[in-house]
Parts: structure tokens; C-alpha cells; sequence
């Protein structure tokens, strides 16, 4: 019985070291944590871009804890408080004003937690520090593009309105300006009217709405996102203009290219979301492991219309 007894002890004892041995392990793979906060979880573009990040953090084995920036930039600023208390590995964020951008990075540095801007690119003096990066595409080349088709689609001559997206977001500075200094290349074209619409499509449908009800004559509308081009579609469809107006957007939504191949949407600009999140998370690695990351790694716009919408279909 004694015998017995001892066995039972010497099993208990080793398993009981067994288990001591495999916490030990465990501990010494501990997982990467990245904290990650969005301008807004409701927007079609920013969660295919969450999700094509989350994808690539499982399958590097990283734990991804996201945040809804609501569209509040103080509410943001919270969230990256809260991530440096909680001592995530790095930070990612699609920053939602620009103007906050030099706090953030001041914040990470000075918890030296490696910061990535994903999507949205702030200006150079937000990107100080030497692991302070971002993963975006050059806002400016969308705007152009949209302006070439639409300078081309009116042979160089007729009214122009730009629907905005949310005033000082990286957007709707870079993709403005690259419209109206294109356009400014045909002395025909003027630029009538500009509102925000806040990247939303209901928003869209009722700045159009008041734009076509002051009877102003538009030859073209060119928005700073696919929710509001579609909105402005959807109004000009429902006072059979359509046919009159040419109508850009920018992100190559689902949505947007069924509209395209519908003949109800001019043109889009495939902003590579995707690319954008996977890059994202890739840079965020390389800074925790120590390695050297290009300030801006770029991703590239494409003109997206009817000849070409199937390249881009998901």
C-alpha cells in the first residue's frame, strides 16, 4: 500500500513539473498584441480594411484588439491612451483627423510603442521618430485621376461639383486637391460647388438634392469616396439626370462596382484596402522585431470603368 502511495506522489510530482515546465514556455512565446483603432466600424471600406488586417494578424498569430473611432477625434485619442496603458506590442491607426496625427505620435514615441498610420498618411511632421510609420496610398493621385476622366468626359468644358468627405480627414485635403489642381488645367471647367457630405451616402443624397434644387447646371460630380457617388447616383437616377451628369467616386466598393457594371457609376479609384491593412500589420512586426520600415510605404491608386471593373471584382 505504501508502494503505492509513493508511486501515486512521484506521478503527481512530475506532471505538477510538466505543467510548471509548459507555463514557462508559454510565457516565453507570449503573443503580440496590437492595438488598433478605426475612424468608423459602420463604413464599408474602413471594415473590408479591418478585416483584411485581422486576417493578416491570424496568420502571423497576433491578437488584434480593435476600437471604434465613432468618428470623434477625442474619442480616438482616448483609445490610444488606453492601448499604451494596457502596453500593446505597436499601434495602428486610421487616424480620422489630421490635426491629432502629431499628438498620437508623440503619445507612442515618448511610451516607445511602434506606431503605424494605416490608410491615411499624415503630414511628414507627424511621422517623426524612428518607429513611426505609414501604410497608405497618395491621396492627391486619386483626385487627379478622377479629374482627368471627368476633364475627358467633358471635352474640357463644363461645371463641376465636389462632394467632400470629412473635413481635415487625409481624404478629403489630398483627394481635393488633386482634383482641383488637374482641373485648373482647362480653363473651360469651373468648379461650382463643394459641400461635405462626410463620406456618407444619406449625407450625399440631400447636398445633391439642394445642389439640383438652386438650378444650377452640373455636367459633373466628383466625390471623395463611393458612399457619397452613390448617393449623388441615387438623386440624379430619381430626377432622370443621370444621363447628363458624370459621376466619379474613390475605393472601388462592391457596391460601387456593381453600379459600374450597371452603367450607373462613371468611374472609380481602387484604393487597395486590403494591401493597406496586410502592409499594415507587416510593418507593425518589422518595428517590434527592431527592423528598418520605409517611412511611407505606398500603395498604389487604379483608375477603375466599365472596360476594366471585372480586374476588380472581389
Amino acid at each position: 500500500m505504501k508502494k503505492a502511495v509513493g508511486i501515486l506522489v512521484l506521478v503527481l510530482v512530475a506532471g505538477s513539473l510538466l505543467f510548471a515546465g509548459g507555463s514557462k514556455e508559454t510565457g516565453a512565446a507570449k503573443k503580440i498584441r496590437l492595438g488598433v483603432t478605426i475612424e468608423d466600424f459602420n463604413d464599408v471600406f474602413m471594415r473590408y480594411l479591418l478585416d483584411q488586417l485581422k486576417d493578416e494578424a491570424t496568420k502571423v498569430g497576433a491578437e488584434v484588439i480593435a476600437m471604434d473611432g465613432k468618428r470623434d477625434p477625442n474619442e480616438q485619442i482616448k483609445q490610444v491612451e488606453n492601448f499604451i496603458t494596457q502596453k500593446v506590442d505597436a499601434i495602428l491607426i486610421h487616424v480620422i483627423d489630421q490635426t491629432i496625427a502629431p499628438r498620437i505620435t508623440k503619445l507612442c514615441n515618448d511610451a516607445k510603442i511602434p506606431l503605424v498610420y494605416v490608410n491615411r498618411k499624415p503630414n511628414d511632421d507627424a511621422l517623426q521618430g524612428a518607429k513611426v510609420v505609414a501604410v497608405a496610398s497618395p491621396e492627391e493621385v486619386a483626385g487627379k485621376l478622377q479629374a482627368e476622366f471627368v476633364a475627358k468626359k467633358l471635352n474640357g468644358k463644363g461645371n463641376v461639383a465636389i462632394l467632400l468627405g470629412s473635413l481635415g480627414s487625409a481624404p478629403q485635403i489630398g483627394r481635393t486637391k488633386g482634383t482641383k489642381d488637374e482641373l485648373a488645367k482647362y480653363p473651360g471647367i469651373k468648379v461650382i460647388r463643394e459641400q461635405t457630405a462626410n463620406f456618407q451616402r444619406p449625407e450625399a443624397v440631400a447636398v445633391v438634392e439642394n445642389w439640383l434644387a438652386s438650378g444650377d447646371k452640373i455636367d459633373a460630380i466628383i466625390a471623395n469616396n463611393d458612399e457619397m457617388a452613390i448617393g449623388a447616383v441615387l438623386v440624379l437616377e430619381e430626377k432622370k439626370m443621370k444621363d447628363k451628369v458624370v459621376v466619379t467616386g474613390v475605393d472601388a466598393t462592391s457596391d460601387a462596382l456593381k453600379f459600374i457594371e450597371e452603367g450607373r457609376l462613371d468611374m472609380t479609384v481602387f484604393q487597395n484596402g486590403g494591401a493597406q491593412g496586410r502592409g499594415g500589420v507587416q510593418a507593425a512586426l518589422k518595428l517590434i522585431k527592431g527592423e528598418q520600415v520605409p517611412k511611407f510605404v505606398e500603395i498604389p491608386f487604379e483608375p477603375v470603368t466599365k472596360e476594366n471593373y471585372t480586374k476588380y471584382k472581389k
